[in-house]
């Protein structure tokens, strides 16, 4: 889309291969232009507080911030963040409070197909708002 600004995201996941994979997945199969990593919530959240992000990737269980601590922190910097959660050991008790947060809540393993439909619809959601 012309004129339309590159997009950025971040990932927050405390396992690396999975944090550099779902990295890679923005970029190949959504045509994130630049995609930053951080292995825990409060990375995380330094590198929010410095640059304009149009998505965000979190993890549920982590050392330190949970999840849902890193999804209260990020939407009180911006209410208007987009976020999604990819998380293979929240049960729906834990997750039900970020859903009605607004935050997209991907069970893991997903399949790439699911992963890009639901990352495409979030960011298009984005880009209208904008």
């Amino acid at each position: 889309m012309a004129g339309t600004p590159p997009l950025r995201a971040l990932v927050i996941d405390d396992e690396p291969a999975l944090r550099d994979l779902l990295a890679d997945f923005l970029t190949l199969l959504v045509g994130v232009e630049t995609v930053d990593v951080a292995a825990d919530g409060t990375a995380g959240l330094a590198l929010f507080a410095r640059h304009p992000y149009d998505l965000v990737l979190t993890d549920f269980l982590m050392p330190g911030l949970t999840g849902a601590e890193v999804v209260e922190a990020l939407q009180r910097r911006n209410p208007a963040a987009k976020i999604v959660m990819v998380t293979g050991s929240a049960i729906d008790e834990d997750i039900a409070g970020v859903r009605e947060r607004g935050v997209t809540v991907l069970a893991k393993p997903v399949s790439l197909d699911r992963f890009s439909a639901v990352i495409a619809e979030v960011l298009g959601e984005a880009r209208r708002a904008a």
